[in-house]
């Protein structure tokens, strides 16, 4: 079965083994490309602990900048969610030249919506780079400072080149929700190793490259998705046929209407941005009021338990492309077991995962260099976060059925409850005691957590039965 743009309507949509090789085969590719960029940043933080004297300032304020980075993405990209909904539902119409167009317009917008945080990044660069040093433990005024310092010439580059990152986002967006996976794992297996190869040139002067250190790693992390956008584009724009194409005539223009529809369908997915977003910071100063020993347990249980959460973004992905395609053939039924088909088979996949954290929890904890009481926290966090994995892939299975739909407003409010709800508070209650509950510490802010993904898990759920987002019109 190589081509999937439209269900074969002889056969009725797509039902058993079709359906779950059409959901694997979307989703897999994705797990693997976002599998690569945690590889990336592995990597990444290798060379720049490698490249850091015995104070580690370099590893330090990359480890300050990131979290803002992975925001500015993760929230001013997500006209991507819009453009997901609607290319899928012109590729199973049949709309080619739609569908092309609607790309066109997908892609203006992510300029205008890049080139916007780049305009207010640069001049509110230095706000945030001293809000970010206040947050660095007192009594190391000098190395804040050169801390500081060091973020600020990383970020800098991030926020000038967040257009191209854009444009990369929205791109992998759109080929997905056609129906493509290939492409989009191309492009960022390339963009991945572009970063590598950028950093270590930049970063220690390689190849007859200017030494830059941290502010180098930045730029080349800025400029590596040009090199997806320029394949991609390349693609898109030389191919006839294909899930989509930008050759098609009348295909590169600005669609005024189906950017109000982009804008329509995005502006929820904003607003849960922001709100998981803002949610995340407060919840992190819980974990930052602990002691070091706790500080540094979260970071080894965290940075294990990420491998974790690859499975809920590539079916998430798989999710979206599959139930919008599948409504916009008019095949609502199909559209509605797909949810849970997705459903299902991420669980097969990651149910495996989570008893391994649980009972190998100690085991994974001593991969990392740690000893004693923090690798004792680590292990239990580990064995509190394995039972968090299936909620998560439940949660982001039908987050992405229902953005897939076009319905993303559920999607807001059920962020809210399960963010400002849940978590933030019960991390600060669970921690430290308050409210006559006993001070659990570290190990409190997890089960937070946990709670966190349950309760989403279980209202999204509640959303996709009631069958509203069905009749969703996109």
């Amino acid at each position: 079965m190589n081509s999937l743009a439209t269900p074969d309507p002889l056969k009725g949509g797509w039902s058993g083994r079709l359906l779950d090789r059409e959901i694997l085969r979307l989703a897999i590719p994705a797990i693997l490309q976002y599998m690569l960029h945690t590889v990336q940043f592995l990597v990444d933080t290798k060379m720049v602990s490698a490249s850091s004297s015995e104070d580690d300032l370099s590893l330090a304020a990359l480890n300050l900048v990131s979290p803002l980075c992975w925001s500015l993405t993760t929230i001013f990209t997500v006209t991507a969610i819009g453009a997901t909904a609607i290319v899928a539902r012109r590729i199973g119409e049949n709309q080619q030249l739609k569908a092309a167009t609607a790309t066109s317009t997908a892609l203006v917008l992510a300029l205008g919506v890049g080139s916007l945080v780049t305009l207010l990044g640069w001049f509110g660069r230095a706000a945030g780079i001293d809000w970010l040093e206040g947050q660095v433990a007192g009594g190391q005024a000098v190395s804040s400072e050169q801390i500081a310092q060091l973020a600020d010439g990383y970020l800098k580059w991030f926020v000038l080149l967040f257009p191209i990152r854009a444009l990369a986002v929205t791109l992998e967006a759109t080929l997905r929700g056609a129906g493509s996976s290939l492409l989009p794992l191309l492009g960022g297996v390339l963009a991945n190793l572009a970063n590598i190869l950028g950093n270590a040139a930049l970063l220690f002067g390689l190849w007859g490259a200017p030494k830059m250190g941290l502010e180098g790693v930045g730029l080349a992390t800025g400029l590596a998705p040009l090199v997806e956008v320029v394949l991609i584009l390349a693609v898109i724009l030389m191919r006839r046929k294909g899930r989509l194409s930008l050759r098609i005539p009348g295909a590169l223009r600005f669609d005024v209407a189906q950017a109000r529809e982009t804008i329509r369908h995005s502006s929820p997915a904003l607003g849960a941005a922001l709100l998981f977003h803002s949610g995340f910071v407060v919840y992190q100063f819980a974990i930052l009021k602990l002691d070091a020993s706790s500080m540094a347990a979260h970071r080894v249980a965290i940075s294990i338990q990420s491998m974790a959460f690859l499975p809920s973004v590539g079916f998430q992905s798989a999710a979206a492309s599959v139930c919008g395609r599948l409504l916009g053939a008019g095949f609502v039924e199909q559209a509605y077991r797909s949810a849970w088909r997705s459903c299902v088979l991420g669980l097969k996949m990651v149910i495996p995962v989570a008893a391994l954290l649980f009972f190998g929890s100690s085991g994974l904890a001593g991969i990392f260099d740690v000893r004693g009481e923090t690798a004792s926290l680590a292990a239990s966090c580990l064995m509190i976060g394995a039972l968090e994995v299936p909620f998560l892939l439940v949660t982001e299975s039908l987050t992405g059925t229902l953005r897939g739909a076009g319905n993303n407003l559920p999607v807001m409010w059920i962020t809210a409850v399960g963010s400002w709800g849940f978590r933030v508070p019960f991390a600060w209650v669970l921690a430290f005691g308050y409210f006559g509950f006993p001070a659990l510490g570290l190990q409190g802010v997890w089960v937070a957590t946990v709670l966190d993904w349950i309760v989403r898990s279980l209202l999204v759920a509640h959303t996709i039965r009631r069958r509203r987002w069905l009749t969703t019109r996109v």
